[in-house]
């Protein structure tokens, strides 16, 4: 048979048409086992608890779904800070507000964070904090940090785990107060939409097989980003991006942009994320250390490449982008606890955290230790000291910018080490002010919103830290809202 032949008989035709044919969303199978609900929650981290406990205190029958066994999202291998002005926590400071909140949130974004959403985020995060607290989330306001954080830093004390977990228990507490269902082990691969990309539900992978959860008012992806998807990283950042270390959870792999994409979402932002030093194995985050105004970072080759002034996120990037092993050495001495006991307590943190430092009485026995070229690191370190000493430091290249220089000749000396890590993803389908997803068109998919790391158009190059969790936390409970009364307007509508 030729083509001619295939053609007329509609088999080439019909083969070309499945194969062209994009995934989308579509209606379940009629025998698949389903059960309904006002709103159904993908993602049991902090944006979907956030979410899931809002929409049940609206009055609506919530379900949230996790495809873990577990929580184990982001959230929990966090420090639990939150960024928000306004909160009862807040009231010695006056001097904030919200406006102020909201122009540094913009600056830090090179103003390319949707305004809209920002504004939100500046009105509700404090209110936030406050219904958190009522919940039983204890917190306490780290004050008068530099600038942009000031006095908007929220912690809870992990006390004994880190902030993050205690957020996901507090919210695990009143949520089971409240009766919320967490379905665990429901991988949410499909939603479930009409022939107009109304979306309806969402179909999952369960250990009992496919089951569908439709949803009277919407379905809410708060399942994180793709940072722990690498096609995804090299997809949307680039190959370089692929060395980066998971900072957080290794299951955030994306599937808000895959479903997204069924129903033809608008994505944002997607060359964007969160970046910070983090150790090659055991995460510890030596993040503090490499901000304490003491030492010098070096490459594997022991030379300095890298400004030490540079902020967390601009300073995990060059790492991966500078180096060609993603690995860097913060090489610091013993007088480093001058300010505050920093070495000390870095070096017993890592311990706790089964991760040991490199140690050397001298800079060639702190280097053998380290597998770094000996002659190198003492040339780089010779080459320091005499800049220090003859008050050029910032003539240094790169420069060394620190106003109070301290030279390395103070042993014992540590090496550290710090590779650039990946903590989020900024890009994800865009949402609207009531985080409702939009389409190619910007208008709001019926039934469809996100929240936290899992939207797109809130965050761009930078953050105020805190803003992470703040976003899921005000999107979440703005998703939960219009939700619930969607789905009371269309029970009432339909009785």
């Amino acid at each position: 048979m030729n083509r001619r032949d295939l053609l007329k008989t509609g088999l080439l035709g019909a083969g070309a048409a499945a194969v062209a044919a994009p995934a989308h969303a579509k209606a379940p199978p009629a025998k698949r086992p389903s059960e309904e609900w006002d709103v159904v929650v993908v993602g049991a981290g902090f944006a979907g608890m956030c979410a899931a406990l809002e929409a049940a205190e609206q009055g609506a029958r919530v379900v949230l779904l996790e495809k873990m066994g577990r929580p184990d999202g982001a959230t929990v291998y966090s420090s639990g800070w939150i960024a928000a002005v306004g909160s009862r926590f807040q009231k010695n400071h006056p001097e904030d507000s919200k406006q102020a909140f909201f122009d540094d949130m913009m600056r830090l974004s090179h103003y390319r964070s949707d305004p809209d959403l920002i504004r939100v985020y500046a009105e509700e995060a404090g209110d936030g904090i406050d219904w958190l607290a009522d919940h039983g989330t204890p917190f306490f306001l780290w004050e008068n940090l530099p600038s942009p954080e000031l006095s908007r830093c929220l912690i809870s004390p992990g006390e004994g785990i880190t902030g993050g977990s205690k957020l996901i228990r507090c919210l695990m507490a009143a949520l089971e107060k409240k009766n919320v269902p967490i379905h665990y082990n429901a991988k949410a691969v499909e939603l479930i939409a009409d022939d107009c990309y109304n979306v309806e539900g969402v179909s999952c992978i369960t250990p009992e097989g496919r089951r569908d959860y439709l949803a009277k008012g919407g379905v809410i992806l708060t399942t994180g980003g793709y940072g722990a998807n690498p096609a995804m990283v090299t997809q949307y950042i680039g190959p370089w991006a692929s060395r980066l270390i998971v900072r957080g959870s290794p299951w955030i792999t994306g599937e808000n942009i895959i479903m997204a994409n069924q129903v033809m979402a608008k994505l944002v932002n997607m060359d964007q994320f969160y970046a910070g030093p983090i150790t090659p194995t055991g995460h510890a985050n030596p993040s503090p250390l490499m901000h304490a105004g003491y030492g010098i970072q070096v490459n594997s080759e022991g030379r300095r490449f890298v400004p030490e002034t540079w902020l967390q996120v601009p300073k995990a990037k060059a790492i991966a982008e500078r180096t060609p092993d993603n690995m860097s050495y913060m090489l610091i001495g013993k007088d480093a606890d001058n300010n505050a006991n920093i070495l000390s307590n870095t070096i017993k943190r890592f311990g706790r955290l089964g991760f040991k430092v490199f140690e050397g009485e001298t800079i060639e026995a702190v280097a053998k230790a380290a597998g770094v070229p000996e002659k190198n690191l003492r040339e780089t370190v010779e080459e320091f000291n005499k800049a220090v000493k003859a008050g050029k430091a910032a003539e240094l290249d790169p420069p060394y910018e620190y106003e109070t220089p301290h030279a390395l000749e103070t042993g014992p000396y540590y090496m550290i080490p710090a590779a650039g890590g990946m903590a989020s993803t900024f890009g994800g389908p865009k949402i609207d002010p009531d985080a409702r997803v939009v389409n190619y068109e910007n208008r709001p998919i019926p039934g469809l919103y996100a929240a936290g790391a899992a939207a797109g158009g809130v965050w761009y190059a930078d953050d105020i830290g805190g803003n992470q969790l703040g976003g899921g936390l005000v999107f979440g409970r703005v998703a939960a809202r219009h939700a619930a009364k969607r789905a009371k307007a269309r029970q009432d509508k339909k009785a």
